[in-house]
C-alpha cells in the first residue's frame, strides 16, 4: 500500500513527543509500511527537531542543555536512520503541479474545513503520489485527506 504520513506523524516517529507512543504504535499496527519522504518532510521535520531545542533550552540550566542536546541529537540520528533502512523512502515530486493542485483543494475545501495552506501541500503530495493511505496527527488534515478519498489514520 502507498503511504504518506505528514511531517507531524514522521517527528512523533523520531521523538519523544507526549503522543509519540501511540503514533509509533498506530504505525506499527499498520504494517510499518514504508512512507514517502520529501524534501519538504526533510525540511519540516528536521526543522521542528532543532525548534523544539531551541525553545526547551531558553530557560534550563547549562547542565540540562546537554540533555536536550543529546534528546535533539537522537531524535535525528532516528531520523537518519528511517531514511537509511529505506523506511522513509526519499521521492521527487513536481511541487509546481503539487501547488497547482492544492490551490484547487484550497477552492474546494479551505472554506468549509479551514485547511491551512501547508495541510493542503501535504495531502496535494499525497494524491500526486497516488497513496491510499494518510498517517497524520492533525485533525484538519485528516477530514481533508477524508475528503478527497485517502484511507487516514489519525493520531490526535
Amino acid at each position: 500500500m502507498r503511504a504518506y504520513a505528514d511531517s507531524s506523524f514522521i517527528l512523533r516517529l523520531v521523538t519523544g513527543e507526549e503522543d509519540s507512543p501511540q503514533t509509533i504504535a498506530e504505525y506499527r499496527r499498520r504494517g510499518s509500511p514504508k512512507l514517502f519522504f520529501l524534501p519538504l518532510h526533510a525540511l519540516e521535520v528536521r526543522n521542528a527537531i532543532l525548534q523544539r531545542a531551541f525553545h526547551k533550552r531558553r530557560s534550563i540550566s547549562s547542565r540540562e542543555r546537554q540533555h536536550v542536546a543529546r534528546e535533539r541529537d537522537a531524535a535525528l540520528a532516528r531520523l537518519e536512520h528511517l531514511v537509511a533502512r529505506r523506511a522513509l523512502l526519499d521521492v521527487t515530486l513536481d511541487m509546481d503541479a503539487a501547488i497547482t493542485r492544492a490551490a484547487n483543494l484550497a477552492t474546494v475545501h479551505t472554506e468549509r474545513l479551514g485547511a491551512r495552506a501547508i495541510d493542503l501541500l501535504h495531502v496535494s503530495a499525497a494524491l500526486t503520489l497516488e497513496s491510499e493511505l494518510f498517517l497524520t496527527t492533525d485533525a484538519r488534515q485528516a477530514q481533508l485527506a477524508k475528503a478527497e478519498g485517502l484511507i487516514v489514520v489519525s493520531v490526535a
